[in-house]
């Protein structure tokens, strides 16, 4: 019992020990990041304070914040006396109070948590003094070129009325929104980009919604401290910085989507509607109007200003709200598909937003037009300007997305598709005719009496996050319960229906069955080739054979049925595989070809009197046997030492259980490094980050003293019954600041690690794409050689695939060649072509320049 007691009190010790050690940690940070706990707890008690005061000596008052408007900081300084507005000094204290004093508690958390990470962020990459300078100087000066912004724009837009009326406050966010922008130059490559592009793009929501004159000043020093921040670094490298990865690009469109369909959100969350955009945010939520308002604005000398904030007074009706929110939570189901990269979720994206924009047109023209309005008319209270803010975001958002649909390269069956559509059609007949029916069969219940053709005329409001006719206009309401539900029922079941097709289309269920890609899966673990991993990537489709045994990945391109390597799965049945896949091509009407073959497929082909090319040279180290003595072994010693006096070491891993920080890092790396390619990053036989993320993918990377990660690289494993015998090398990308020798390490270091392991039979280098051709293979057609040395000439100077090639000799590795063979040698220019577009499926028309000054300056 003694011991059992003494064992328990050490383990508790252990605990103990552990608990120490984190909140340890956590005082190291905390006291790395100084100023933003300061500023964080001193906005949090000044708030908590001013409450309390608030509630004890103002009971009754209804803001809990001082706040002034445009026109009273703008008016001039009058006497004190009786119902006077308070002198332009006391105005100007109270907007600088506004720095730090919020509306409500909620308000409070979120500045306060929002103040936190952005000083974390700025103290950690800039320093405390300059953070300080990087708040102070951008508040000050934003919040006077703010103020002068919104008063200009809203003047020259005409909607000067609507402005001077708005209570305004500056926020904390004014204060420390300069020091993130400031920071986001000092940050690597990937993370400035994320913080530039989305922070940005949340202020101009914000700016365009609500539309507080506070909003621009938020803006304005934001801009502020990017200026300081490009000063104080310097120049940068931003070559091709709007060039993505596909990989990002999803992300990107995503996150941009996202805060589109938010942005109505912070209309209906805001005190104020004087955004551009406030117009398409009443679309989409509720609104009250202030009859004296109304009559004080268009007896003035312009009535443009009127039509923003007061022309949509119609859509404060019951259910408005629910009606908004369930398109928004559709579009939040789109803009995850576009993260995940779906084909479907972008073209829905593109209906969703050119629907907005029509939906503009007819509210702004169309329906005051049918109304008895005339155009002039229209146009005098500021249709044309409201049409112009409220149609030209979603628009110009769904034009970039078809024009950049093919980063979204999972499709959908469709099956589902069209499944989806029939079921929207459905519930739209279904609802409305029940609607039809239902109404009139309580037509008492409605004043005046509704009949048939007034139940169709309302059928739309029913639907859309608008109602098309004027509260005044309105043909008849409801007088009892059951007629209201009805009434306000109709637009949300559908919407709920809406909702569930887009998620049925997101769901993981692609034009590419699951089981034939699970089956693929589970197939190149049963036997293979050293490059027959590849075959599981996405833009693959799968041919089967008759036993289930084995397969053949191919993509069809050109008329051309190209493939991804040889047969995998059973050995014993790839000369079968080789005759029956063909026979299925030409079934299609498809022309086989079959590419990076190695010599046994290739001499079964050249049997049945197929062509073939050497394409390239497979380096192949056997692990069993690595060792690094001899003079022609110098680099990779020099490359071992080195990193071994500089501290780097090496961690294997894969993607998945690597830490957060490390995966951050690696995707940095592989962005910036695809962005410094003039052409789009390549697939096929090169796999990026979405292949590096399969949990069977080995990850062995360098990292310094600071974890720093300096280079990494992915290895594919190739099985033989279920047993993995080698690694073949695939992603191999070091960040720009990384020492010389920094791969010759890490390659050198996994040929160690598979000699100590003592399982694998060989450790491939990968073959270079088109590099290694033999333009003096008797055997080849000298067109088709030429043409796919063109293609290689093309890519070179921009991938440098030759040099890779040399570079992988350093290991004296045993060459193996790999072929491209083919039965048609009238699809010469075809099988160029597909070999191309196979490698660059993203490439447009617009990179056919860049790709020429490439192959220009590299000769």
């Amino acid at each position: 019992m003694k011991g059992k007691n003494q064992g328990m009190n050490k383990d508790q010790r252990k605990d103990a020990g552990h608990w120490k050690a984190m909140l340890a940690d956590v005082r190291q940070w905390l006291r790395a990041h100084r100023l933003a706990v300061v500023f964080a707890l001193a906005i949090l008690l000044l708030n908590i304070a001013y409450f309390i005061y608030h509630a004890i000596f103002m009971p009754g008052m209804p803001d809990t914040a001082p706040s002034l408007s445009l026109g009273q900081i703008l008016s001039p300084p009058v006497h004190k006396g009786p119902g006077t507005q308070p002198e332009l000094d006391v105005q100007l204290v109270r907007l600088v109070t506004s720095l730090v004093l919020v509306y409500s508690p909620l308000r409070l958390l979120m500045h306060t948590v929002l103040s936190f990470i952005i000083l974390a962020i700025a103290q950690s990459r800039l320093g405390t003094k300059r953070t300080i300078a990087a708040c102070v100087v951008p508040a000050f000066v934003g919040t006077a070129s703010g103020l002068l912004l919104c008063t200009l724009l809203n003047a020259l837009a005409g909607q000067w009325h609507a402005i001077s009326t708005v209570r305004m406050t500056l926020t904390p966010l004014v204060l420390v929104i300069g020091s993130l922008f400031a920071a986001s130059e000092y940050s690597d490559y990937l993370w400035r980009r994320r913080i530039q592009l989305f922070g940005y793009s949340a202020i101009l929501i914000s700016v365009l919604y609500s539309g507080n004159p506070g909003d621009y000043c938020i803006l304005a020093a934001a801009v502020i401290g990017h200026i300081t921040g490009r000063v104080w670094h310097g120049p940068a490298d931003r070559s091709h910085w709007w060039h993505a990865t596909p990989f990002e690009s999803r992300r990107i469109f995503g996150a941009i989507c996202m805060i589109l369909a938010l942005g109505p959100v912070v209309a209906l969350t805001s005190h104020h509607r004087a955004g551009a955009l406030s117009t398409l945010a009443m679309f989409v939520t509720g609104g009250s109007v202030h009859a004296p308002q109304v009559l004080t604005c268009l007896e003035g000398q312009g009535t443009q200003g009127c039509f923003n904030p007061y022309g949509l007074a119609h859509v404060a009706l019951p259910g408005a709200v629910l009606r908004s929110l369930l398109p928004t939570a559709a579009l939040l189901i789109i803009a995850w598909g576009m993260y995940k990269g779906r084909r479907i979720a972008a073209w829905a994206c593109i209906v969703m937003n050119a629907s907005i924009a029509a939906l503009a047109f007819v509210y702004c023209f169309v329906d005051p037009m049918v109304s008895g309005e005339s155009l002039s008319t229209i146009i005098r209270h500021g249709a044309a300007l409201t049409f112009l803010t409220t149609s030209l975001p979603p628009l110009i958002f769904a034009i970039l997305v078809l024009t950049h649909r093919h980063f979204f390269t999972i499709r959908t069956k469709r099956g589902r598709i069209e499944a989806g559509i029939v079921t929207i059609a459905a519930a739209f007949v279904g609802v409305s005719v029940s609607y039809v029916l239902l109404g009139l069969s309580m037509a008492g219940s409605f004043r005046p009496r509704a009949d048939i053709m007034m139940l169709i005329k309302d059928l739309p409001q029913r639907f859309l996050p608008i109602a098309f006719t004027d509260g005044t206009k309105i043909a008849f309401l409801p007088t009892t319960v059951p007629a209201m539900i009805l009434r306000q029922a109709v637009g949300p079941i559908f919407w709920f229906f809406v909702i569930l097709v887009v998620a049925g289309w997101m769901k993981e269920s692609s034009v590419l069955d699951v089981e034939s890609r699970r089956d693929a899966g589970r197939l190149v673990e049963l036997g293979g080739e050293s490059m027959s991993f590849m075959c599981t990537w996405e833009g693959n489709s799968y041919w089967f054979s008759h036993s289930g045994k084995s397969a053949i990945a191919y993509r069809v391109l050109h008329g051309v049925a190209l493939t991804t390597t040889g047969p995998f799965g059973d050995p014993a049945e790839y000369q079968s595989d080789l005759t029956n896949f063909a026979r299925f091509c030409v079934e299609h009407s498809w022309s086989p070809v079959f590419y990076s073959l190695h010599r046994p497929a290739r001499e079964i082909l050249a049997a049945q009197g197929y062509s073939s090319i050497q394409v390239g040279m497979e380096m192949v180290v056997d692990p069993r046997e690595w060792q690094t003595r001899g003079k022609k072994w110098q680099d990779i010693r020099t490359a071992i030492n080195k990193a071994k006096r500089s501290g780097i070491t090496d961690v294997q891993s894969t993607f998945e259980q690597t830490p957060r920080p490390i995966q951050s890092q690696i995707v940095s790396i592989s962005e910036q490094w695809a962005d410094s390619k003039a052409l789009p990053e390549m697939k096929f036989t090169l796999g990026g980050l979405q292949e590096l993320q399969d949990p069977r993918v080995r990850l062995l990377y360098a990292i310094d003293e600071n974890n720093h990660v300096l280079g990494v690289t992915s290895w594919l494993p190739t099985w033989q019954e279920g047993r993995i015998i080698g690694w073949t090398l695939d992603f191999m990308r070091h960040s720009t600041d990384s020492p010389n020798g920094i791969m010759e390490f890490l390659i050198a270091r996994m040929a160690e690690r598979l000699r100590d392991e003592g399982e694998a039979v060989f450790m491939s280098l990968s073959a270079a794409p088109l590099a290694g051709l033999n333009t003096d293979d008797e055997e080849s057609s000298n067109i088709i050689t030429h043409a796919l040395q063109i293609v290689a000439d093309i890519v070179e100077p921009a991938y440098g695939f030759r040099s890779l090639f040399f570079f992988k000799q350093k290991f004296q590795p045993q060459e193996e060649p790999v072929y491209i063979c083919y039965s048609d040698p009238a699809k010469l220019v075809s099988i160029g072509l597909a070999v191309l577009q196979a490698y660059l499926p993203d490439m447009k028309a617009s990179q056919t320049l860049d790709m020429l000054k490439s192959l220009s300056s590299g000769r």
